[in-house]
């Protein structure tokens, strides 16, 4: 109980002083030319999609979903899932979807089933985005929880750099360089797939270069990202919080369907 409180007080200090550093950032951002090439006009209405991967047996997780885009012109399309649960391993082999080393860069072991589902789930909805009639496409899993209205979310995008292929939502604890006050570059690695905006451009590079597959799909765009071959933005602020997250004691409402491996007994 006592880690569940001190998780809480760490998290609310965190939450203070970043939006501290934020607003003092505007107010020196603010003397400050922004030279930054965007993909939109400032007087541009953003029209996109949004799909959110979702296991069909996790019905709780739909209506969480469902339940916060209800009053909100999101133009919300579930996504069902690919259930690692019914993977064919061999299969993916074979048709080289799934190179025969794959490994999970944190254990050194195989991917789990699940792991290779997350990974297909994203690369559908990639080709999705590449043919899409939109410049964007919004892609969230089930367990994110908006922290935003749409206005606000709208606002950021007016601030995406021309050069993006993926814009997060969020940071995290990442390595970020800040770009102006709405928009920082990732630096270095980092991990998390839980909402971004994928670009036209974006997707058909990721099409390109993300199989077969090799890792986990958060540590191949890490790792495209920190070679240059995409650009990786994010939002200063943190639009959306992951729920699955057991030290997030604020947010937590489920557990990782990824760490969670009954699915996958044989």
């Amino acid at each position: 109980m006592l880690w569940k409180v001190f998780f809480y007080i760490k998290d609310s200090l965190q939450s203070f002083f970043s939006a501290a550093l934020l607003t003092i950032d505007y107010f020196l951002f603010s003397f400050q030319q922004d030279r930054t090439k965007r993909l939109f006009r400032q007087s541009e209405y953003i029209h996109f999609e949004t799909h959110c991967i979702n296991l069909l047996r996790r019905t709780d997780k739909r209506k969480f979903i469902e339940d916060q885009f209800d009053n909100v012109s999101f133009n919300l399309k579930m996504f069902p899932a690919v259930d690692g649960a019914i993977i064919d391993t061999a299969d993916l082999v074979k048709r080289g979807v799934l190179s025969p080393d794959n490994k999970d860069l944190g254990s050194g072991k195989p991917l789990s089933l699940a792991q290779i589902g997350v990974y297909l789930s994203h690369y559908t909805l990639w080709e999705k985005a590449a043919n899409s009639v939109n410049k964007i496409t919004f892609i969230l899993e089930d367990d994110a929880l908006i922290q935003c209205d749409a206005a606000t979310l709208q606002k950021f995008t007016h601030y995406i750099p021309e050069d993006t292929d993926i814009f997060f939502i969020n940071h995290r604890k990442n390595r970020i360089q800040h770009i102006n006050p709405y928009v920082s570059k990732f630096v270095g690695r980092f991990w998390g797939l839980t909402a971004y905006f994928l670009t036209k451009n974006g997707a058909k590079k990721l099409l390109e270069l993300t199989t077969p597959i090799h890792m986990s799909v958060d540590d191949m765009i890490s790792q495209l990202n920190e070679k240059g071959l995409i650009n990786c933005y994010c939002s200063r602020q943190e639009l959306v919080v992951e729920c699955s997250n057991a030290k997030d004691t604020k947010n937590f409402r489920f557990a990782s369907d990824i760490l969670d491996r009954t699915q996958e007994k044989k």
